[in-house]
């Protein structure tokens, strides 16, 4: 089969089993789909391999992501299995087989994360992975009284706030904010995270070539700033994705503000800066997707602020590419 072929069926594996592993948000589309197994999350270089049988029908498949930069002692993995063959010892052969490869790449962990409840989550508890952290999923609804609440929440937030000016842009990040956005990014060392996991260090370059990845892939990218006026440094910054092949929905990516500006209400007042933003550039959307560690406290009062309502739990999971490795067959 030609690449494009086989990637359109692992697309169809992964569609055909969303309604049991997450139905309460829609499926990604094929071009964000395509973008992630092609390019891998942040240009990371990665391996996509396919479990088949002898007449060619796909079984399952494993895209492992294995950073250079950051967190070269683990793997990144994610497994999909057609729902007809699960429970058939598919996914455990995936995971020593990639276990394999990280470990010829020189990686002593592998890091997944499976959704509370879901049939993967139930499965990498069975083959001995450890339970990490707990991220969660909010939705927020967006409708009719929405703009009011925004309203008295911008106010809330702008008395807090003074010296700080909102910076909007759509797309690539300008020229003049690329250092600031750095630094934003690199803020996200201080959110919770578990402790095999290295935050990512980024640079101008990373910065650049990830906004253009997104781009690349069809994804229509909004940015909204706080920059501290006496100094012009960034001092907080949102970002949310529009996939226009799906619908009704926009997707929450990095909320940041940096440790020396904490305390000014930052967080809230761009979060709401962009909501009514996109009231107007994307009015189609009726949901935003936002994700939280369980223990981030801070974040989650602001989403709890702006109507978030909890979606639900993934948890993060670790096992030693030793035992992964050595995995008993299934039969």
């Amino acid at each position: 089969m030609a690449d494009e072929t086989r990637l359109k069926c692992c697309y169809e594996l992964v569609t055909a089993g969303h309604e049991v592993d997450d139905p309460d948000v829609p499926a990604r589309s094929y071009r964000w789909f395509r973008g992630w197994w092609t390019e891998g999350f942040a240009g990371n270089p990665h391996q996509i391999w396919l479990a088949a049988t002898p007449s060619g029908a796909l079984l399952g498949a494993y895209v492992l992501e294995l950073p250079e930069r950051d967190n070269r002692a683990n793997g990144f993995l994610s497994v999909v299995v057609a729902p007809s063959c699960r429970r058939q010892g598919v996914g455990t052969t995936l995971i020593a087989h990639a276990a394999g490869q990280a470990d010829l790449a020189g990686r002593t962990l592998l890091m997944s994360d499976a959704r509370v409840g879901a049939p993967g989550h139930i499965f990498a508890g069975s083959i001995g992975a450890r339970p990490g952290m707990i991220d969660v999923r909010r939705v927020l609804d967006a409708g009719p009284a929405l703009p009011a609440r925004l309203a008295g929440l911008r106010a809330e937030a702008e008395q807090h706030s003074a010296g700080y000016t909102l910076r909007l842009w759509a797309g690539i990040t300008p020229d003049e904010l690329v250092g600031p956005v750095c630094a934003l990014n690199e803020a996200m060392a201080d959110a919770p995270h578990g402790e095999a996991f290295e935050p990512m260090a980024w640079d101008a370059d990373r910065i650049i070539a990830e906004d253009r990845r997104v781009i690349g892939q069809g994804r229509r990218m909004y940015s909204v700033a706080a920059l501290h006026d006496a100094t012009g440094a960034a001092a907080a910054l949102t970002q949310v994705f529009v996939d226009p092949d799906v619908a009704g929905w926009g997707w929450q990516g990095l909320t940041a503000v940096t440790r020396e500006h904490r305390g000014h209400r930052l967080g809230l007042l761009v979060k709401v800066a962009m909501l009514e933003w996109l009231a107007g550039a994307e009015p189609q959307i009726s949901h935003f997707v936002t994700f939280n560690a369980a223990v981030n406290e801070h974040m989650i009062a602001v989403n709890d602020k702006l109507g978030h309502r909890v979606s639900d739990q993934f948890q993060m999971f670790e096992i030693d590419v030793a035992d992964a490795k050595n995995l008993p067959a299934r039969q």
